[in-house]
């Protein structure tokens, strides 16, 4: 067998005589405890069923089903039928003299107290990119609209976009709280002993209780001082008064959406925890072509109430509600042909990634009047401890978005603003790709960080991180290409060719900020699974005053004639801030990695 040892074994009749399935996997030291035995003992096995040879003749068995078919004599048959039983009840016996050190393995890396194992490059690759299609649905939908007004209603409605999508979408950044300790306590759920399902499903249930709940307040405040929230970010009373109408439409009818939006975020950070990344993807693809079809209906309308930005924001409530509906069949309903949720946990846990689905995963715990009910207080606690971390993160994030739409909207114009808008959409399109190296991260990180120190943890611990690094060189590389291609589709975002030139004169700073934006949300991601909120938290909040102030000293020139500004001044201070925080968070996961193998020493030598 060389490295490939047996993972484990069932058997089953076929009607003519038994018949086994043996699965392999080549990972010699991340064997579970259960099966040290089977696999010391696997020989024996294919001796007894006359198949050792066979197996000595595979070749590369990794990830292969062997049927053994059994000799249709019953008695041989009867002899393999006893020789499994045997096998299984030593395996099970073996658990407590099996070697400390063997961890519990599957194919996404589960760890348990007694081992861990760092997921390789290949491994964070293969879950990372199909999870940037669950990230891709606001933006997505932003950018959605973003065309459609650019192309159907002009450049003031376009220029429009501009501050309303930095007050919702950025307000709804403010709730992102959810969404970290969602994927993060569902991870640590899988990981944990006990009842795995039950507790899984507990805190999937609390957290899209109460995600509607807080997406409701976020949306009364948003609607209620939509005005001034407005006129915060343009800054003077000098703006369109065509531009300020419709932005001001677009925020009220968007705010009614929150709360869908926040159950979907939720939804789709517990799926994400729980490393199934084709159910989410399925329902915001289906919201995706719902909201395209509203833009292509509405934008284009007469009616100032559903035309223009107005129908794009109805466009994208509609696609929110539609997407929570089916979010809400998927996870609590399932076809009576499908294996019961605690069977697909289970599979889930076992790592094979041709099963993993949460369809119907919550049947029976949840429906949609549970919206309406407080989620267990228990379950609710659990999140208290993110909320103030990650929102003061995300108001050191949106603090800098916010700076640059107000600056753009209080003194570059509304062509700058309508060029700005189409950029923000492009990168916030984007980014996604990059922040699924940290949605990543928080899946893997927690279950290793919160395993027992051992010398086999710190280096597990330094070996993710220096694979997430190499990650996000892969991951910078692809959204470059992609970058490099914006000048040649300037005409699918706009008619305007001022706002086409604007945006080619950015695209070089682009090209340097995704070049590091790779490592820099995989540092952020490792940061955040070793719950590192403190640092975060601190800096961000150290960011919130300092970008605002770069930012508005290109305002106070502009004001003063003192120098020429325009919009590639407003995002080369951004890439100085991409630069900066990238090294920052390189540094402190090098300064983690250091203080675990320092804290593992002092425990060696007290012992």
């Amino acid at each position: 067998l060389g490295r490939r040892y047996v993972e484990g074994f069932s058997s089953y009749n076929n009607g003519r005589g038994l018949k086994t399935s043996c699965y392999f996997f080549a990972s010699p030291t991340r064997l579970s405890r259960r099966h040290w035995m089977a696999r010391v003992n696997f020989h024996n096995f294919m001796t007894i069923s006359g198949n050792s040879d066979n197996l000595r003749s595979s070749g590369n068995t990794e990830g292969t089903d062997l049927s053994l078919p059994i000799d249709e004599d019953k008695e041989l048959a009867a002899q393999t039928a006893a020789r499994l039983s045997t096998l299984s009840e030593e395996a099970s016996a073996a658990t407590d003299f099996a070697p400390s050190q063997v961890a519990k393995h599957d194919v996404l890396d589960i760890e348990t107290k007694k081992g861990v194992a760092a997921p390789d490059v290949r491994r964070i690759l293969k879950f990372a990119v199909p999870a940037v299609g669950v990230w891709l649905c606001s933006p997505l939908l932003s950018l959605i609209d973003t065309c459609a007004v650019g192309l159907c209603s002009g450049t003031a409605q376009q220029a429009a976009l501009n501050p309303a999508v930095a007050v919702t979408e950025y307000t709804a950044l403010l709730i992102a709280f959810m969404y970290t300790a969602t994927t993060n306590l569902v991870a640590s759920g899988l990981g944990a002993d006990g009842d795995q399902e039950t507790r899984t499903s507990k805190f999937f249930c609390s957290a899209l209780q109460l995600s509607g709940f807080v997406g409701l307040a976020l949306g009364g405040i948003l609607f209620g001082f939509a005005a001034p929230l407005l006129r915060s970010i343009i800054g003077n009373n000098n703006i369109d008064v065509e531009v300020f109408s419709a932005a001001l439409k677009y925020i009220r009818i968007r705010a009614l959406g929150m709360p869908a939006a926040a159950v979907i975020g939720t939804s789709q950070a517990a799926c994400v925890g729980m490393r199934d990344l084709k159910s989410p993807l399925y329902v915001l693809l289906v919201a995706a072509v719902i909201n395209g079809l509203g833009d292509f209906f509405l934008v284009r309308n007469a009616n100032p109430l559903i035309g223009g930005c107005a129908g794009a924001a109805w466009a994208t409530v509609f696609s929110q509600y539609a997407a929570v509906s089916l979010f809400v069949r998927w996870l609590c309903h399932r076809p009576k042909d499908r294996p019961p949720p605690q069977y697909r946990l289970q599979k889930i846990i076992a790592g094979h990634l041709n099963r993993r689905s949460t369809r119907g995963f919550l049947r029976g715990n949840f429906r949609a009047r549970d919206f309406l009910a407080l989620p267990d207080p228990e379950n609710a606690s659990s999140f208290a401890p993110y909320v103030i971390p990650v929102t003061s993160t995300q108001f050191g994030r949106i603090s800098s978005y916010v700076a640059m739409s107000h600056v753009i909207a209080s003194s570059l114009g509304t062509t700058n603003m309508a060029a700005h808008q189409v950029i923000i959409s492009i990168w916030f399109c984007l980014y996604p790709a990059a922040e699924s190296l940290s949605q990543t991260a928080q899946s893997f990180v927690p279950a290793i960080f919160e395993a027992e120190p051992s010398p086999i943890r710190t280096a597990a611990l330094r070996q993710t991180l220096m694979n997430f690094w190499k990650a996000g060189v892969i991951m910078s590389a692809g959204l470059c290409g992609a970058v490099s291609i914006i000048p040649l589709l300037g005409g699918f975002f706009t008619a305007d060719p001022l706002v086409i030139s604007l945006v080619r004169t950015v695209v070089p700073l682009l090209l340097v900020i995704f070049s590091t934006l790779g490592l820099f949300t995989s540092s952020e991601g490792v940061l955040l699974g070793q719950k590192d909120l403190g640092f975060l938290g601190k800096s961000y909040a150290t960011f919130f005053f300092v970008v605002p102030y770069f930012m508005l000293r290109l305002k106070r020139k502009v004001l003063s004639g003192t120098s020429p500004v325009n919009l590639r001044s407003v995002w080369a201070i951004f890439t100085g801030y991409q630069l900066f925080r990238t090294s920052l968070w390189m540094v402190r996961g090098i300064v983690l990695q250091r203080r675990t193998h320092a804290q593992l020493l002092d425990n060696e030598k007290k012992s």
